[in-house]
């Protein structure tokens, strides 16, 4: 369990909750909750489950404060993480199982050479974070898709369709997090606009901004990725039309000796090749003046 107060920066308290809940930074593990002694009207959040999979925030509004959750997708160096909170009073409870809101509390209070002394100032600062590295990670997957695309056109892509599922499934995944992200934090403005300072607000619209700007990079990637397939359609159709261009000319050559043989197995009475002496030597090399012929003339048209 971490305790902190509000002032110009965080500053970290020892011993036990203070009474006065205003100004306050509460971090505790959902296990830590029935030990906590929390000040008397203060409602701690649900723990951050994973009901949906496509699920990544949760945002209710009351009357005593503002209740939250947060699935954040792992994407290149960032670990995935959930983490709820509740923001009653002008203090902040954050239920961090994954320890996702821990480890940047010390790059908070870093970057905190303003006077953000306030749970507004440290939420606008933790969503800022929590996107810090996200367009290093979509770099990566862009890397991973151009990798793929080389592939296809060395036709090197074995294992083409597994990997594109996994990329395209990141992709789905981070597309759907910056949306939902970005109504989280409008919703937020919404219901509590009055607790956000000027400053704080102007933090927050920032956060916005950069969350539209990585949902439009996936929808560009996903573009890409869907464009790459394209690409490795194109190449198995090529190759297909390769194959059934060869079986066609295996065909038309073997057609015209199908022919012969079918002729001269009728055994009609009265068929005087039947009886030549040289009947089946001048069957065998008409044959074979048929088979090189098609094999000329096929090559002087480059169908191989």
């Amino acid at each position: 369990m971490e305790c902190y107060r509000f002032e110009e920066g965080l500053v970290p308290l020892t011993g036990d909750i203070p009474g006065e809940w205003e100004r306050l930074l509460l971090l505790a593990k959902p296990a830590e909750l029935a030990e906590l002694r929390l000040p008397e009207g203060v409602t701690p959040p649900e723990a951050p489950e994973n009901p949906h999979e496509s699920q990544f925030c949760w945002l209710r509004a009351e009357r005593k404060g503002i209740f939250a959750q947060i699935r954040v997708p792992a994407l290149g160096k960032r670990a995935g993480g959930r983490f709820a909170f509740s923001w009653q009073g002008g203090g902040l409870l954050v239920l961090d199982p994954d320890g996702l809101v821990s480890a940047r509390v010390g790059e908070i209070r870093a970057m905190r050479p303003h006077n953000a002394d306030g749970a507004d100032n440290f939420l606008a600062d933790l969503f800022i974070t929590l996107l810090k590295d996200d367009l290093g990670g979509l770099l990566q997957l862009e890397t991973r898709l151009s990798n793929l695309e080389q592939a296809v056109l060395t036709d090197q892509s074995g294992r083409f369709l597994r990997q594109m599922s996994v990329i395209r499934k990141e992709l789905n995944r981070a597309n759907r997090f910056y949306a939902q992200l970005g109504d989280f934090a409008s919703s937020l403005r919404e219901y509590a606009g009055d607790l956000f300072d000027a400053y704080s607000a102007q933090r927050l619209d920032a956060f916005l901004r950069k969350a539209d700007a990585l949902r439009e990079e996936t929808r560009m990637l996903r573009e890409y990725a869907s464009q790459i397939s394209s690409e490795y359609q194109a190449q198995v159709d090529i190759q297909q039309n390769r194959v059934m261009k060869l079986l066609t000319i295996v065909t038309t050559i073997f057609l015209p000796l199908s022919l012969l043989v079918g002729w001269y197995g009728m055994n009609f009475q009265g068929m005087p090749e039947l009886s030549w002496t040289y009947g089946y030597p001048a069957v065998i090399a008409v044959s074979v003046l048929l088979a090189v012929g098609l094999i000329v003339y096929f090559k002087r048209k480059h169908w191989f």
